[in-house]
């Protein structure tokens, strides 16, 4: 082994130290557990003021801090941490449950090391944490031996990496296979013809590093032999330094390759990990934020603006095409960009041009756009980005038509580079709103929405504890004669003394995984509303509750409906879960079995938003179903619509077939309760039977509507 060699870390390095500091103790508890499970030495503060005196005191590999603490934030307890003479070069990870680019501005100011959302999937939490303490080290090796080597110092042969574990297909840079002889490699290959050129015993130690470093552990810096295809003998470094998740949530590993040497890693090489993109090779979201950052120069002419790219429904297109083509999808995507920055480039003008191509993450990409005369320049280009996807992909022996939603900021020279993305990214969430497939401007009346994102998000881990959440009530009648037959539950939040929108909250609460605690909660209340509705002696009404998909995935959904029937003592065969068809969808296998368990408890279950999903006839009928709601927006022109009609038409007798039953939603007029009994719905709910109302104002309009011939008007909230 090279002298040189002995110096390296290993896959045997000692446990990282690490301080956890957040105030949310059941978070803390989890990470904490987590980390401790996969090798870390772990100390852990609820309050930010002690994990500052221990950060001050030393001995710390690494900081992870929670965004939204009372009293000293995370934002200023980053801040003090690099004011500490221990932590001014600690590698610093924040913590949070949106991803803002206000927030992550502020956090980069405040000196964070990086920024992410915080998620229950430790393994990639762990990887995220060692690529941080890796890169540091990389960073201060590089530093020390700027001086060692010298300028005449021989630049160190590396090459680069990706591996897919999963479908074990390896890319490599034409570096890496410099290194092994290899002319005319294919563009991507099955990873046992690299592993084969390396010792039996050399290949079976690094594949059980893989293995450990894939569950968690350590990463991977370990010296193996080879022998070339040119039949030299050579002793490689492999060093893992990134693991991400991809679309479809396979795991991505990258990693770099290199000819041991006793010289130290080149700059070169640490700017390379850090600033461009693995696959596309585009550069990344750190090196726009550095170009954004420099000045322009005297000379420069025109404005600088920048378009943010997002393909829509790419998360469907992805779970059909599996990984690897997903891939071949983004690199060929990211060659179409580039085309479309260089023949921009070539005619300059005063239409401006794309200077660069960026790959943000993922599917999001952004155009560096200069010498723009105006904002309708720069809309001109981002319109020539969503123009340029209509040309048919040609992947796995598919045609693909892609759609684009663009938000395009032309700024002005103060303004800092982290606002001047999240301005384009609020101009892009415009454009999909919108409906996508378009290019939008930037506006100031775009950034008051999200102003109060962090303290809604704040609020939000609290209302349950502050008596903030309700269940509203809206009644499900028989629109023959007007009896009602159940209720359906609905999740009102009272904050600060204003009723907030459902539409707000409840996807924050899906961002932020609060929808899981909340909707375990609401099935308790809708439980004890259903068990007042009999103790009044409506004995055969049901009751709904609408729950997210994401607690299919949790695996405790029957549990806690079997707990909640049994506390309120009411029959499972009167209580019915609601989930939206595109929810189910997302992982259908998950919410077959476990919508089957929740079925053999005896509860219905609810098909919400019927029609307007993505799901298939095969899943529906594998599905252990009992009601199909005919979405409102087929409902609100089904009495002047033919196609509406047709639709609905088809819902009621897909039911009958299936011996479901077809609740309509979203009822206002007479003429399409009069339409739906014609097409055999008779089964319906909307605001011309009354809205959704608290349990004391329900149970009254229950009471008077026992008798067909007393209509009463119901009064309560939207």
């Amino acid at each position: 082994m090279p002298a040189a060699a002995a110096t390296y870390l290993t896959d045997a390095e000692p446990a990282p130290r690490v301080i956890l500091v957040d105030d949310d103790p059941m978070g803390l508890l989890l990470t904490a557990r987590a980390l401790r499970e996969r090798g870390f030495e772990v100390r852990d503060f609820d309050r930010a003021g002690e994990a500052l005196a221990a950060v001050a005191a030393g001995g710390v590999d690494c900081v992870i801090a929670d965004v939204l603490m009372p009293g000293m934030d995370g934002f200023e307890f980053c801040r003090r941490v690099r004011s500490t003479r221990n932590g001014e070069h600690l590698p610093l990870l924040m913590l949070t449950s949106l991803d803002e680019d206000e927030a992550t501005r502020r956090a980069y100011e405040a000196g964070a090391s990086d920024y992410c959302i915080k998620s229950v999937n430790w393994t990639l939490l762990v990887h995220r944490i060692r690529q941080l303490m890796h890169l540091g080290r990389l960073e201060r090796d590089a530093g020390r031996g700027r001086t060692v080597a010298g300028a005449g110092a021989a630049t160190p042969q590396v090459g680069a990496f990706d591996w897919q574990p999963a479908a074990r297909r390896l890319r490599g840079s034409t570096d890496l296979f410099r290194l092994l002889d290899w002319r005319d490699p294919p563009a991507s290959l099955h990873d046992r013809h690299l592993l084969a050129l390396a010792s039996p015993s050399d290949r079976r130690g690094l594949r059980r590093a893989m293995a450990r470093m894939l569950d968690g552990g350590p990463a991977v810096r370990r010296e193996i032999e080879v022998r070339t295809r040119g039949g030299r003998v050579r002793r490689l470094r492999i060093d893992v330094h990134q693991v991400v998740s991809t679309v479809g949530g396979a795991l991505e590993v990258s990693g770099a390759v290199h000819d041991v040497t006793p010289a130290e890693v080149a700059d070169g090489t640490v700017y390379r990990l850090t600033h461009y993109d693995g696959l596309t090779g585009l550069p990344n979201r750190t090196w726009l934020l550095e170009r954004l950052q420099r000045p322009r120069g005297g000379s420069a002419v025109g404005r600088l603006g920048l378009a943010v790219l997002d393909i829509d429904r790419f998360r469907q297109v992805g779970e059909a095409l599996g990984q690897e083509a997903t891939d071949r999808l983004l690199t060929e995507l990211a060659q179409r960009l580039r085309r479309l920055s260089a023949s921009s480039t070539a005619a300059r003008g005063r239409d401006g041009w794309v200077e660069a191509v960026v790959n943000l993450r993922g599917d999001a990409f952004a155009l560096l756009l200069d010498g723009l005369a105006d904002a309708d320049a720069g809309l001109a280009i981002g319109r020539r980005a969503v123009e340029a996807l209509h040309e048919p992909f040609r992947i796995a022996g598919r045609e693909l038509f892609l759609r684009a939603s663009v938000g395009v900021h032309v700024g002005d020279g103060d303004e800092a580079a982290a606002q001047r993305i999240g301005r384009a990214e609020l101009a892009r969430r415009a454009a999909s709103a919108a409906g996508g497939n378009a290019a939008v401007a930037f506006h100031p009346s775009m950034q008051a929405p999200g102003f109060d994102r962090l303290e809604m998000e704040r609020d939000l881990h609290y209302a349950l504890a502050r008596r903030e959440m309700s269940m509203h009530f809206q009644p499900q009648v028989d629109a023959t004669d007007g009896r009602v037959i159940g209720f359906e539950a609905l999740m009102r939040w009272v904050r600060g003394g204003t009723t907030q929108p459902a539409g707000t909250f409840i996807p924050l609460a899906e961002e932020t995984g609060l929808i899981v605690p909340l909707g375990e909660w609401a099935i308790v209340e809708s439980c004890e509303a259903l068990a007042a509705l009999r103790r009044r002696g409506h004995l055969v009404c049901t009751m709904s509750v609408n729950l997210s998909a994401q607690q299919l995935r949790t695996g405790r959904l029957p549990g806690v409906l079997s707990e909640a029937l049994r506390a309120s003592g009411v029959p499972a065969e009167q209580f019915e879960v609601e989930l939206t068809e595109s929810g189910m969808m997302r992982d259908a296998e998950v919410a077959v079995a476990e919508l089957t368990e929740l079925r053999a408890l005896g509860a219905g279950l609810a098909v919400d938003d019927f029609g307007t999903g993505y799901s298939s006839l095969a899943y529906l009928t594998r599905l252990p179903l009992t009601t199909l709601k005919i979405d409102r927006s087929f409902v609100q022109d089904v009495d002047t619509s033919d196609r509406s009609r047709a639709v609905a038409l088809a819902i009621v007798a897909l039911g009958a077939n299936l011996q479901l039953r077809v609740v309509a939603e979203g009822v206002e007029t007479d003429a399409q309760r009069r339409t739906l009994i014609e097409l055999g719905c008779t089964l319906q709910q909307g605001w011309l039977y009354g809205r959704a109302a608290p349990l004391d104002e329900a149970l009254a309009f229950a009471d008077a509507h026992r008798d067909p011939h007393r209509p009463v008007a119901l009064e309560g909230a939207a």
